[in-house]
């Protein structure tokens, strides 16, 4: 008989050996049965963003991003990582969109100008225009970001466009369509990736105010290695500090996702491990209002009292 501190040392090791650190048990099974010629395949188009999560899903370390775009997810078009270009990349674009090519799923980046389409135009078409297409012919949309779940920063207040996340804009133009949010900015590449292969393999996550609660049913401050510095009043009083970093304007409470237990760059660290305070960049409301800034004093400290 083993002891159970073997036990995790031994599955440790075949977690490692196998490639499969941190993924979910369902994702995990299906990477063992995945039929990549039967997988659908993904047009990943961009609408106001800056290309950060794209540049974050190239950073995925378990399985790597060319095992995932080319054997798990049979990625079919995205911008920055597509060969063709010019009318051969539009030609591949609207062959899917018009559901001509098969089916596919719809992966999208960066917020929808609802109020201004012509601020985002691919070919001569504006963004929209594709997206209203697809809601006919695609297998399921996935929102990649904050930008694409709720508008993120394009979508703050006072923004001229009327930038909106995919889920809003399909609800404002009458489009009864099931959007998946993948949350935060940039998002975490596993978020996706393993997202993407439960629904192609396992089918639809259980979701948590539209997004996978597989990574979003948890608050980053009850799962903060700092929480017990919260409960026992250890505030830290500037940045580098230690100590619970909630009076520097850590949005931790409002701001569900797994990030505390899920690390980021490889699990190496991430926001609160490096004395900042989390900004909430995977919460509905992020970037939308001019009064709560991503790094700020709490109250007490605005009005002179003591942090």
């Amino acid at each position: 008989m083993i002891t159970r501190r073997e036990f995790i040392k031994m599955a440790a090791a075949l977690s490692a050996a196998f490639g499969l650190e941190g993924l979910p048990a369902p994702v995990a099974a299906a990477l063992n049965r995945i039929d990549p010629k039967a997988v659908p395949r993904i047009i990943y188009l961009q609408g106001l963003s800056c290309t950060g999560c794209s540049i974050s899903l190239l950073q995925a370390d378990s399985p790597s991003p060319l095992s995932l775009i080319t054997d798990f997810s049979q990625l079919a078009y995205h911008s920055d990582l597509s060969a063709i270009s010019g009318k051969k990349a539009l030609d591949l674009i609207n062959a899917y969109i018009s559901g001509q090519a098969g089916p596919y799923y719809l992966a999208v980046e960066g917020a929808i100008p609802e109020k201004m389409p012509e601020a985002c135009v691919i070919g001569d078409k504006p963004f929209a225009a594709y997206l209203k297409t697809a809601a006919q012919t695609m297998s399921g949309a996935v929102a990649v970001g904050a930008c694409a779940c709720d508008g993120g920063i394009p979508g703050a207040e006072g923004n001229l466009t009327g930038a909106v996340g995919l889920k809003d804009f399909y609800e404002k133009q009458g489009i009864k369509k099931l959007v998946v949010n993948i949350r935060g900015c940039s998002v975490h590449p596993d978020w996706v990736w393993h997202t993407v292969i439960h629904l192609t393999k396992v089918g639809l996550p259980e979701l948590v105010n539209g997004a996978p609660a597989l990574f979003y049913s948890r608050k980053v401050h009850e799962q903060c290695p700092r929480y017990h510095d919260f409960q026992e009043e250890i505030f830290a009083k500037k940045l580098g500090d230690k100590g619970c970093l909630f009076k520097l304007g850590c949005l931790g409470p409002d701001t569900p996702a797994d990030c505390p237990t899920r690390w980021w760059n490889g699990g190496r660290t991430w926001c609160i491990d490096s004395n900042a305070p989390c900004i909430g960049c995977a919460s509905p409301g992020f970037a939308r209002s001019k009064s709560i800034p991503f790094y700020r004093l709490s109250e007490k400290v605005k009005k002179g009292e003591k942090a």
